[in-house]
């Protein structure tokens, strides 16, 4: 047997029995949706860059960079890993006080909407869906292209095996998977590095010949190579500004994200978390897409979704490749875990009428839910659809564009209505959807400026503004949302406090050694090797 697919399959097996072992205590739907409300630091962490880091970081960025985008992905990485800090500052912090169980409820509770609760929840299945069937296919497309298992049985082993133990174990599970899958691959990454930079022929001899690339010149200016999406620098650059701000809307209020604050332990780990999060996901993209880049100077003749995983095969020491190609089998597998318990849990809980006798038949329900869920996504997965990066990046584009207005403005805007919200979240989900649906059927090619996004983002404002004028805030939403602002005692701890404002001091020294990083080891140089 394949020894890439042993380790794959180990690693599979530790995430089942961990899924049975957290399964056990659970005790009701506050434990199986949002863990008892007792996460520690550590699993808000590792469960939120964990949901980020699926297939789509590993696969598909490392293959922009790998192809000729690096500075632009570079660019995206850094500016939305910030979304942590304000989706977390002016949103996680006040959904933790509402103690809903998802944030679809939270949106229902906050304007007094049951309509509301149930658009929010529909646009979020839809979303969701979309990252669950492109995680599904890019661990199956991972493990058929490593093993001698074709496509159709890879997507099986997939589905079954993170359907399982999500079912089973509710978000314990689903926290404590993430985060072993995210220490896991850090490992893997710090140990993986040095043997691709060396086999490179070095760090700053490799930042030359990639400087020199005669082949694909400019691959790692910070125009990116001519033509890969623009025919010139500054429009290539506005695009990965642009994209940045966007992805980090999507962080700040996508329901694969904000949903760990519910889990969280106190405002302070939602908080400190936050500041973890961001850190981690810059440190670990920008250790990726550098290791992508050198891999070029390996090997050119690659096709950029492969790169990684080629490099994990032929470069790396066999046990670090086993590590290496089943920490990103299980990032896929953690995020489609993630996906489906959203799902799952917000059908029961936001689109089924509560009429359930007590809460193990609640719990039940939910149960089965999931499995028909997963089958349905199963189905869909086993069909290969094509283009399915293009729909998981329609997923959160989709998410940011319908609900980043109502999310902060449910805690920032007294003028805000329950009519203005509903008609934001849907306009902003028909603008996007549907401008993207016309660019496709016919073959358009829109500037940045008119990308989906900001024309589902403008009808979104738009229907924001025009409903709350239909019908201004109610007696009863003011008193929602005056209640957010009561923080509890536990935020309120002077040493605990002192504590986030160490921890803020810290991400600044973080920034400024990131610059300093940039400096050092690319842009001086590079600019030594272009003369």
């Amino acid at each position: 047997m394949n020894i890439y697919l042993i380790g794959i399959l180990f690693f599979i097996a530790a995430f089942f029995s961990v899924g049975i072992f957290v399964g056990r205590r659970v005790k009701g739907t506050n434990d199986y949706y949002v863990a008892g409300r007792n996460a520690s630091l550590l699993l808000v962490v590792g469960s939120l860059i964990a949901s980020f880091l699926s297939t789509g970081a590993f696969l598909g960025d490392t293959g922009e960079v790998y192809s000729g985008f690096f500075m632009g992905i570079v660019i995206v990485g850094v500016i939305q890993a910030t979304g942590y800090i304000y989706g977390a500052g002016f949103f996680g912090r006040y959904i933790r006080r509402s103690e809903a169980n998802t944030i679809p409820e939270y949106f229902g509770c906050r304007f007094q909407s049951p309509g509301l609760r149930k658009l929010s929840a529909l646009i979020m299945i839809v979303s969701v869906s979309a990252y669950l069937l492109s995680a599904i296919q890019g661990v199956a497309t991972l493990i058929s292209s490593v093993t001698s298992l074709n496509y159709s049985s890879s997507t099986v082993i997939v589905c079954v095996s993170f359907a399982a133990f999500t079912i089973y174990s509710g978000s314990p599970g689903v926290l404590l998977t993430d985060t072993i899958m995210f220490l896991i691959f850090l490992a893997a990454a710090l140990i993986a590095i040095p043997f691709i930079v060396s086999a490179a022929g070095g760090w700053f001899p490799g930042i030359a010949a990639l400087a020199l690339d005669q082949k694909l010149p400019g691959v790692i200016s910070w125009a990116g190579y001519s033509g890969y999406l623009y025919p010139d620098g500054l429009s290539n650059l506005l695009w990965a500004v642009t994209y940045g701000v966007v992805w980090a809307l999507v962080v700040s209020v996508s329901p694969w994200q904000t949903s760990r604050y519910l889990m969280a332990r106190d405002e302070h780990v939602v908080m400190r978390s936050s500041v973890w999060s961001s850190m981690g996901v810059m440190a670990v993209t920008i250790s990726l897409y550098f290791t992508a880049a050198f891999i070029r100077n390996i090997n050119p003749d690659l096709a950029g979704s492969s790169a990684l995983i080629w490099a994990a095969m032929n470069v790396l020491p066999p046990i670090i490749g086993i590590v290496m190609l089943a920490g990103i089998s299980a990032a896929g597998i953690s995020s489609a875990s993630t996906f489906l318990s959203l799902i799952g849990f917000s059908v029961v809980n936001d689109l089924l009428p509560d009429n359930f006798t007590d809460d193990r038949h609640k719990l039940r329900i939910s149960r089965l839910t999931m499995l028909f869920v997963s089958l349905v996504i199963m189905a869909l997965a086993y069909t290969n659809p094509p283009q399915i990066f293009v729909i998981m990046y329609l997923g959160g584009t989709v998410i940011a564009s319908s609900w980043a207005i109502s999310a902060f403005g449910s805690v920032w805007s007294g003028k805000l209505s329950k009519t203005g919200a509903f008609l934001s979240m849907l306009l902003g989900f028909l603008g996007c959807v549907g401008s993207k649906i016309v660019c496709s059927v016919f073959s358009l090619s829109p500037p940045v400026y008119l990308d989906s996004f900001f024309i589902g983002i403008v009808l979104s404002i738009v229907g924001a503004l025009a409903g709350s004028a239909l019908r201004p805030v109610s007696r009863e939403e003011a008193l929602c949302r005056e209640k957010l602002f009561d923080a509890p005692a536990s935020a309120l701890d002077g040493e605990k406090c002192r504590g986030d404002h160490r921890l803020w001091l810290l991400y600044l020294v973080f920034g400024l050694f990131v610059g300093l990083f940039f400096t050092l080891m690319y842009a001086l140089p590079y600019l030594r090797a272009m003369g």
